[in-house]
């Protein structure tokens, strides 16, 4: 009988340990740069995930100081909406590895191909949970550059099944490091990182970026969460790329008319999705603020504690 396609990416076997005392049970996905992993903390038995970097791409050493990175980056931030790293390490045949809470759950991309577009009711806490991951994301001066649903995981906490949390902090931007000097950048001026369908433009451009291209990258999520597709659709990336810059973005009401999506929630994505950064939010946290105080003008939502979730910031 074949391999499963589990079987065939499982290069770490059920039973193996890493870094003495984490036991590997299965493989549960696979990302760009490396495999996670279900695993159990042999000592006080409790679940977390590893994500190990695949075996091709330890000789590369800018993709290993990525790796590292992506720990560093997303460790640094605390906040019950991003994914909690707890450890960092290598393996005995020297891949670099890092320990996450495990989750029980799934990304917000599958919940979409499953439920189709979400009311505003729905997508505002999720909007705002988002929100208030980048907003601790900046203030730890780490921009995501890669918002996008498949980088959102869904869970029940706190009395709601649309809990979330922001991770895969693989290509983020470091603005600062541990000494309060800038960080070196790992990329070269002009190179173009991220997913073409969620970049800003000035993502696309490979210009500096700030937390305004994050607020843009949330403004995608919510314009695809409610009319269960992204503005720009094309098979692509440099057409995609081509439209964030030059093209007009559409409104939500012409791309799903059939829908009835209120104009005041049209204009208040709007406003994160345009061209020029000035133009928009000048934070995630100035676009929360505007989400709630269109909350407060009278629209209802069966999700408590809305302007909470705003106030729920870096852990120190």
């Amino acid at each position: 009988m074949a391999p499963s396609d589990t079987e065939l990416y499982q290069e770490i076997p059920p039973g193996t340990r890493v870094g003495g005392h984490y036991v590997i049970r299965e493989l549960i996905g696979d990302g760009g740069m490396g495999s996670v992993y279900r695993a159990t903390h042999e000592v006080i038995d409790m679940p977390v995930a590893i994500k190990v970097l695949d075996r091709e791409l330890v000789t590369q050493p800018m993709v290993v100081v990525r790796f590292l990175q992506e720990a560093r980056a997303a460790s640094r931030v605390r906040h019950e909406n991003i994914v909690e790293v707890t450890d960092f390490g290598e393996t005995d045949e020297g891949r670099p590895y890092m320990v996450m809470e495990y989750l029980e759950g799934e990304v917000l991309s599958s919940t979409l191909r499953r439920d189709g577009p979400f009311t505003w009711d729905r997508t505002r806490p999720i909007l705002l949970q988002v929100l208030a991951a980048l907003q601790a994301a900046h203030e730890g001066n780490v921009i995501h550059r890669d918002i996008k649903p498949e980088n959102v995981f869904r869970l029940r906490r706190m009395g709601s099944d649309d809990f979330v949390k922001v991770f895969d902090f693989g290509i983020a931007k470091v603005l600062m490091g541990d000494d309060g000097n800038p960080a070196r950048p790992l990329t070269v001026e002009g190179r173009v990182l991220g997913t073409p369908a969620y970049m800003s433009p000035e993502q696309c451009l490979g210009e500096p970026l700030d937390a305004r291209s994050d607020v843009y990258a949330a403004g995608i999520l919510a314009f695809e969460m409610l009319t269960g597709r992204p503005p720009f659709d094309a098979d692509e990336p440099s057409v995609l790329l081509y439209n964030h810059v030059y093209h007009r973005m559409p409104k939500m009401s012409e791309v799903a008319p059939e829908l009835g999506i209120p104009s005041r929630v049209d204009k208040l994505i709007q406003k994160a999705l345009r061209k020029a950064p000035a133009e928009r939010y000048e934070s995630a946290h100035a676009f929360a603020e505007a989400i709630l105080d269109e909350a407060d003008a009278g629209s209802s939502s069966k999700w408590p504690g809305l302007r909470a979730l705003l106030k729920r910031r870096t852990k120190k």
